[in-house]
């Protein structure tokens, strides 16, 4: 599976009004909405939010959003929100997927992980080491981010990457 931006992604039917309710309810309470996934199967939605100024969210502001959310809910509840729902609000973690531009943006000058298929173009690969060359997952510091590829940076080298060659990308911070 290739990894692809979610800049164009159709939400629709019930994952469209979810995210909806999360943006503008997240929004109004002073956050960010991170992420959103709606999980049918276990009709859990997963919302995740960010302080603008922390670039995370703690226990009480995972609460405070709940809470937010917890009229519309209640109210809409067996209409078009399945009765069995299951809201959880969290923060996006430490080691929180990369998977909109936004958040590749948010990322500029942090160490993450990208993950590729196949192997890095040789022409863009002469500078770099042999391990380098043949490795398909990567660890560095990210230092450009455009509509096509990402620059990170790796033992002093500027490796580009595209986005069509990802499979998956996310902050890997030192601990």
């Amino acid at each position: 599976m290739v990894f692809k931006l979610e800049l164009d992604k159709k939400r629709t039917g019930i994952e469209s009004k979810f995210y909806e309710i999360s943006k503008s309810t997240t929004e109004e309470n002073g956050f960010v909405l991170y992420d959103m996934e709606y999980i049918s199967g276990s009709s859990t939605l997963r919302v995740f939010i960010m302080n603008k100024e922390t670039k995370t969210a703690d226990i009480d502001e995972c609460v405070k959003v709940t809470r937010a959310m917890n009229p519309f809910f209640e109210e809409e509840e067996g209409n078009w929100i399945p009765e069995d729902i299951v809201l959880e609000v969290s923060s996006p973690g430490m080691y929180r997927s990369l998977k909109t531009k936004e958040h590749f943006d948010l990322a500029l000058s942090q160490r993450v992980q990208i993950f590729i298929t196949g192997k890095l173009e040789d022409d863009l690969t002469s500078e770099a080491t042999k391990a380098i060359q043949k490795a398909n997952s990567f660890i560095g510091i990210l230092n450009e981010v455009n509509e096509q590829n990402i620059i990170l940076e790796i033992d002093g080298l500027s490796l580009p990457i595209t986005f069509e060659q990802m499979k998956k990308a996310n902050l890997e911070p030192k601990v």
